[in-house]
C-alpha cells in the first residue's frame, strides 16, 4: 500500500504533522519516492575562487545546501544518520569531528539553485529509491496516530565551510511559501 504525504512552505517551519485516518498494519516500510521543489537564497552560496579551504583553484562556483528528511516514526533500530561536527561550534563544546548522530534522518539531495530562472519553469527534484526504513518489525498505525516529518539542511553561507545538519525553521526562513515536498511510503 502506498501513502503520500505532501506539504508546502507556507508556514516556513520545514515540518508537518499528519493524523492517520485509517488503520495500517505492516512489517516493512519503504521510502518509495521523494519529490521536492526547495530553493531559497539561504540554501546556496557563490564561492569565489581562491577562498581559503574551498577546494577550487580556477573558477567561482555556486554550491547548494544538502537536504535531509527526518521521520519521527523511525528509531535507532531503523535509521541513524552518522555525521561528524564541522567544528564551527567549538566554543560551545562541539569541536571538529564530534559525533552528531541523528535518528530517523535520511539525506534526500540538494536544494535547487535560485538564479534568474522563473519559478514556473524550475524542475521538481525527484528521487525514487525504494529505501527500506523499517524491516520485518510488525507495526500497527491506529486511527488518529500522528506522524511528523521535518526538513533538515546544511548551511553553506560561510565560504569554505558546510555546516552541521540543522532543522529548517522560521529562523532560517529556508523553507518558504514557494517550496513543496511530496513523500511516498510503501507499507507491506
Amino acid at each position: 500500500m502506498l501513502i503520500t504525504f505532501s506539504f508546502s512552505g507556507e508556514n516556513t517551519t520545514g515540518q508537518a504533522t499528519f493524523t492517520i485516518a485509517k488503520e495500517y498494519k505492516f512489517k516493512n516500510i519503504y521510502l518509495e519516492d521523494v519529490k521536492y521543489n526547495i530553493f531559497n537564497e539561504n540554501l546556496e552560496n557563490s564561492i569565489a575562487k581562491g577562498t581559503a579551504n574551498d577546494g577550487l583553484s580556477n573558477t567561482d562556483t555556486l554550491i547548494t545546501s544538502n537536504l535531509g528528511l527526518q521521520m519521527d516514526f523511525l528509531d535507532t533500530k531503523d535509521c541513524v544518520l552518522y555525521s561528524l561536527a564541522d567544528g564551527s561550534g567549538a566554543m560551545s563544546g562541539t569541536p571538529l569531528n564530534t559525533a552528531q548522530n541523528i535518528t530517523g534522518l535520511i539525506p534526500i539531495g540538494n536544494a535547487g539553485k535560485v538564479g534568474a530562472t522563473p519559478i514556473s519553469t524550475r524542475s521538481t527534484m525527484s528521487h525514487s529509491y525504494p529505501y527500506h526504513l523499517i524491516q520485518n518489525r510488525p507495526q500497527t498505525w491506529a486511527v488518529g496516530k500522528v506522524v511528523k516529518f521535518e526538513l533538515y539542511f546544511r548551511n553553506v553561507l560561510t565560504d569554505g565551510l558546510i555546516k552541521d545538519w540543522a532543522k529548517m525553521s522560521t529562523l532560517t526562513d529556508a523553507f518558504s511559501d514557494i517550496n513543496t515536498i511530496d513523500i511516498t511510503l510503501r507499507l507491506e
